[in-house]
C-alpha cells in the first residue's frame, strides 16, 4: 500500500495537478494567484521533448480563424504574458506580426478576418504584390488572399514554462518531476494521487497530462487522437531577410497543406510545419526522429511562396498532438466529481492560450457556479461515462 504524504504544515496543499507540461503548469500558475498552493506531478522532467511543447517557439495571433470564440481568451492569454515578462524581467513574446495566407478557393485568411471584425482587431488586408514589397523573401502568388496582423508573433517556449513555473512556486506550488501519477481517485471531501511510492492528498485535482490524458481519464472515453507531427528547420539563402524585424510569423492555407512558420530566432534555419495530418500513434510508442522526405509539403509551399528557402534541413524534431474529433479543446469538470477539472485535446493549437487556460481552469474548481464555455465544455460529445462517489484510474 502506499505510504500516505502528510499535508499539514509546509506540505500542505490544495490541488494536485497530475501533468507539469504547459497547461499543468499554466494552471499552477494561476492556483497560487489565488491564494492556493499547487502540487505539480510531472511523469517527465518539468521541461522536456516528449510531449506538444517542444520545438522552441509557438505562435500567437489574435485574428484566429478557427473562430471568433477564441478571440477573447488569446487576448486575455496575450496580457498575462506581458505580466509574466514584467515580473521576471526576461523575453517570451517576440512580435514579429503575422501574415495570414490563403491560396484561391481556400478560406484562412477570410476566417481571421471575419474574427478580426467581430472583435474590432487591427489589421491590414494586402494584395500579393504589396506583400512581397513589404518582406522581401516573399513571392506570394496573384490571387492568394493576404491578411496582416501586427501583434501576431511568436512565444519562446521553454522560457515562458520555466518562468511560469517559478511564478508558481514562488506562490507555493511545488513541482515534482520524473514521478508518474499511477492512480487517483475523488470523493466529495476530496482527492488523492498515487505514485510507485507515495499517496498525496488534497482538496482538488486537475488532469492535465497532454498526449496522456486519455490514459488518466479512461472512464471519460474522451475522444482525442494522439498524433505525430515533424518540426523543420530549413537553410535559407539571406539569413538577415528572416530576422523577426524584418520578417512575419505565416499561417498558409492551400494544396500543400496548412503550413506554417517562423522568422529565424535561436537555431539558424526557418523553422516550418505542416499543421494538418499527422501518423496516429501510442504516445508511448512514438518514433521521436524526424526522416528524410518528411517535409516534402513544407518544401513544396516554400518553392511556391519562400524562393531563399532550401533543401538542406540544420535541424528537426518531433512533437504531440492531441487532437479532439472538432479540434476544440476541452476544458471542463468531469461529470462525477465537481473537484476534478480536466484541459486536454489542445489539437496543436493551445500553447498561445496556456495562462488564460490556466485561469479557466483554477475558475472551474475555486468557483462552483462557473460555467465551462460550451465549445470547450465535455457535454458536446454526448454520451454517458461512467460514473461514481469514488474513482480510481491507472496509468498502466
Amino acid at each position: 500500500m502506499d505510504r500516505v504524504r502528510s499535508m499539514a504544515g509546509p506540505n500542505r496543499f490544495d490541488v494536485i495537478i497530475i501533468g507539469g507540461g504547459t497547461m499543468g503548469t499554466a494552471a499552477a500558475w494561476a492556483f497560487g494567484r489565488r491564494g492556493q498552493r499547487a502540487l505539480v506531478l510531472e511523469q517527465f522532467q518539468h521541461v522536456h521533448s516528449y510531449g506538444s511543447h517542444s520545438g522552441e517557439t509557438r505562435i500567437i495571433r489574435h485574428a484566429y480563424a478557427e473562430s471568433p470564440e477564441y478571440v477573447p481568451l488569446v487576448q486575455r492569454a496575450d496580457h498575462l504574458w506581458q505580466e509574466l515578462e514584467a515580473e521576471s524581467g526576461e523575453r517570451v513574446l517576440i512580435r514579429s506580426g503575422g501574415l495570414e495566407l490563403a491560396a484561391p478557393g481556400y478560406s484562412h485568411a477570410r476566417d481571421a478576418q471575419r474574427a478580426a471584425d467581430m472583435h474590432g482587431l487591427e489589421y491590414e488586408w494586402l494584395t500579393p504584390d504589396e506583400a512581397n514589397q513589404r518582406w522581401d523573401a516573399f513571392r506570394i502568388p496573384e490571387g492568394w488572399d493576404v491578411l496582416y496582423s501586427p501583434d501576431s508573433g511568436f512565444l519562446l517556449t521553454e522560457p515562458a514554462l520555466k518562468l511560469m513555473g517559478a511564478a508558481a512556486e514562488r506562490l507555493g506550488a511545488r513541482v515534482v518531476d520524473h514521478t508518474p501519477v499511477t492512480s487517483w481517485g475523488a470523493t466529495p471531501e476530496g482527492v488523492w494521487a498515487g505514485t510507485t511510492q507515495e499517496r498525496f492528498e488534497a482538496s482538488s485535482l486537475i488532469v492535465t497530462a497532454g498526449a496522456w490524458s486519455g490514459t488518466m481519464l479512461q472512464q471519460l472515453g474522451l475522444p482525442i487522437e494522439i498524433r505525430r507531427k515533424t518540426l523543420w528547420w530549413q537553410q535559407v539563402d539571406d539569413p538577415e531577410r528572416y530576422r523577426p524585424d524584418h520578417f512575419p510569423v505565416f499561417i498558409t492555407d492551400s494544396a500543400a497543406g496548412s503550413i506554417y512558420g517562423f522568422p529565424i530566432y535561436g537555431t539558424p534555419g526557418l523553422k516550418i510545419a505542416n499543421h494538418a495530418g499527422g501518423e496516429p500513434v501510442d504516445p508511448n510508442e512514438v518514433d521521436r526522429t524526424a526522416k528524410e522526405g518528411e517535409n516534402h509539403d513544407c518544401l513544396a509551399l516554400a518553392a511556391a511562396l519562400l524562393p531563399g528557402v532550401r533543401s538542406p534541413v540544420v535541424k528537426s524534431a518531433v512533437c504531440l498532438y492531441s487532437v479532439t474529433p472538432d479540434a476544440d479543446f476541452v476544458i471542463d469538470r468531469i461529470p462525477w466529481a465537481a473537484n476534478v477539472a480536466v484541459g486536454a485535446g489542445f489539437s496543436g493549437h493551445g500553447f498561445k492560450f496556456a495562462p488564460a487556460i490556466g485561469e479557466l481552469l483554477a475558475e472551474l474548481i475555486l468557483t462552483p457556479a462557473a460555467e465551462p464555455l460550451p465549445r470547450l465544455a465535455l457535454s458536446r460529445f454526448g454520451g454517458s461515462p461512467t460514473t461514481g462517489s469514488t474513482v480510481e484510474q491507472l496509468s498502466e
